[in-house]
């Protein structure tokens, strides 16, 4: 009877672990080494052990001049029902930078105000950021629909016609970990 209930006790934590663990999906999961597949020819993007957050390895995406770093045809693409877009972000400068999160969905084409694009900003040091996936619109004023991502990306001084905008020196380096999508 003792046996059977030190099973009963692990298999619930199992289940609970699994449970919990469903909560976060990985786009890329750069602690096992996965790197994005569509980087702007003005981007560097590197795995680092430096400045990994909470995660074992970081994304360095160092840009030279404006550009991004994302995927291109995700294999992760259903981002429906998710809430939140999380990451850390090390900003290896001694300023303020803005960046962007970009998602182009299935209706999204090469006008850029089809595209949702989200700014967020960087203090000197490490951020963590966190982003509302509900209710998001593209720059046109659609509704975003999540169910199939096309394209999601980081970029860096890419939309220079918004006020927001980066404005200054091209060169900036930013190291991102534990980039992941939850429900809660």
């Amino acid at each position: 009877m003792k046996i059977y209930k030190i099973f009963l006790v692990i298999f619930g934590l199992v289940i609970t672990a699994n449970i919990c663990e469903a909560r976060k999906m990985f786009p890329i999961n750069i602690s096992k080494g996965e790197l994005p597949n569509d980087v702007s020819s003005n981007c560097i993007a590197t795995l680092s052990e430096e400045n990994c957050g909470e995660g074992e390895l970081s994304l360095k995406l160092a840009f030279s001049k404006p550009g991004w770093a994302g995927e291109y045809n995700p294999k992760k693409g259903s981002w429906g029902g998710w809430k939140w877009i999380k990451f850390n972000a090390f900003n290896a400068d001694d300023r303020k930078a803005k960046m962007t999160f970009v998602i182009k969905d299935e209706k999204s084409d090469k006008d850029r105000k089809t595209w949702i694009v989200i700014p967020f900003e960087l203090k000197p040091g490490m951020n963590e950021i966190k982003i509302s996936l509900e209710e998001l619109k593209a720059q046109d004023g659609r509704k975003a629909d999540l169910k199939k991502v096309k394209q999601w990306h980081f970029s860096y001084k890419f939309f220079p016609e918004n006020e927001w905008e980066e404005k200054g020196g091209d060169e900036f380096t930013v190291f991102i970990s534990n980039l992941r999508l939850e429900s809660e």
